[in-house]
């Protein structure tokens, strides 16, 4: 098997992922993009340049699964098609307190035609990342380790390879948020380090975020880079885009190469209720309330910025759950907590968005 034509079919792996790990609510939504991806073992001119459609399902669970295909926008270009499934699973007992374990899990598999050298190829990835995560406040650190793999067919050839990976992650915030990540790279061959950073900002309308990261190798020692951003255009559409300096992952291999992506997205059914200012009650209080049929099993509790990210419990009347609270005028964030130590949003919530840790955060504003 040529370095080329590994290398293109890894391409398909990453522009696939990258068009179907843009923040999603719960539900269904429909992508459309165009990306480019470069080839540079082939020539340092040769790219293919792509229009892609995808349509993906999120559940509130943050399980999803999605479908992607892409028509090569010149003659020399790659036809391809992914579909996926996957989600960030998490075990708490009722009393872990701040405490969790999950694991986060997805499989890809995938085909392609490359038009340079008319042959068709097909594989997969698949990953378990068990981890253990601590929460205080708004912040967090987990410490994460697991297995990642990858299979390819092309011309007659198949081709496997995993790796074993752990690492350290934290982060802390809510509209404006910082990330860092430390992991080491387990192959065959060695051992490879890891540094990066994220920092992010999103508001009701917009966001904007960056990475940086560096390997730490001497056989590699590559820095990438990624920046992008998006706007809403109404409750149901989305214009994102981004661009990526890619380094070699020591799972592929792959080569060095600068990636774009810009698209649309468009959220189809049931959509989340506007953002609006919560009018104070007698003795200044705000009353909060959740419909049975939107909350899980057992108790209820809710944290915000307004506690001190602290669980309070919260009362049954009815056909609800409500909580008083005693707030100012201002803009506050919060969530609610399952007896089992889940956090939840239900998409019903009024300001409900991604909070861009694999999770959702609600918007309350106080007039």
């Amino acid at each position: 098997m040529t370095s080329s034509s590994v290398t293109a079919a890894l391409a398909i792996i990453f522009i696939a992922l990258s068009h179907v790990t843009v923040a999603h609510g719960q539900g269904w939504s429909a992508d459309v993009s165009a990306g480019r991806v470069v080839y540079d073992p082939v020539s340092a001119n040769v790219s293919t340049n792509n229009v892609i459609g995808s349509l993906r399902y999120d559940t509130r669970r943050e399980i999803w699964v999605y479908g992607a295909g892409a028509v090569p926008a010149g003659d020399t270009g790659t036809f391809w098609g992914a579909v996926g499934t996957g989600g960030r699973f998490i075990f708490s007992a009722p009393r872990a307190g701040r405490a969790s374990i999950g694991a986060d899990v997805g499989a890809h598999g995938f085909s392609f035609r490359d038009r340079v050298v008319d042959q068709g190829g097909a594989g997969g990835t698949l990953e378990t990342i068990p981890f253990a995560r601590l929460a205080v406040g708004t912040g967090f650190i987990e410490g994460r380790g697991g297995w990642r793999g990858h299979t390819l067919s092309f011309a007659g050839t198949r081709e496997h390879r995993r790796v074993f990976e752990t690492g350290l992650r934290g982060g802390y915030g809510t509209t404006f948020r910082v990330q860092g990540d430390a992991r080491w790279v387990h192959a065959i061959e060695g051992t490879y380090p890891f540094v990066g950073a994220t920092v992010a900002y999103a508001s009701s309308r917009v966001d904007v975020w960056g990475q940086t990261g560096k390997w730490l190798a001497t056989d590699l020692g590559e820095r990438v880079w990624a920046a992008g951003g998006g706007v809403s255009l109404g409750l149901r559409t989305s214009l994102w885009g981004s661009v990526r300096q890619e380094a070699p992952d020591p799972l592929y291999w792959s080569s060095t190469r600068r990636t774009w992506s810009i698209g649309l997205t468009q959220r189809l059914g049931r959509i989340p209720a506007p953002l609006v200012p919560v009018a104070r009650a007698q003795e200044d209080t705000v009353v909060l309330r959740l419909s049975l049929t939107d909350a899980p099993a057992g108790t209820v509790s809710i944290a915000g910025d307004f506690n001190n990210w602290q669980p309070a419990p919260m009362e049954r009347e009815g056909g609800e759950w409500i909580v008083r609270l005693p707030l100012s005028p201002g803009v506050y964030h919060y969530a609610f907590r399952a007896e089992n130590g889940e956090w939840f949003v239900p998409p019903s919530t009024p300001g409900r968005r991604d909070d861009g840790m694999g999770g959702f955060v609600a918007v309350l504003v106080v007039s």
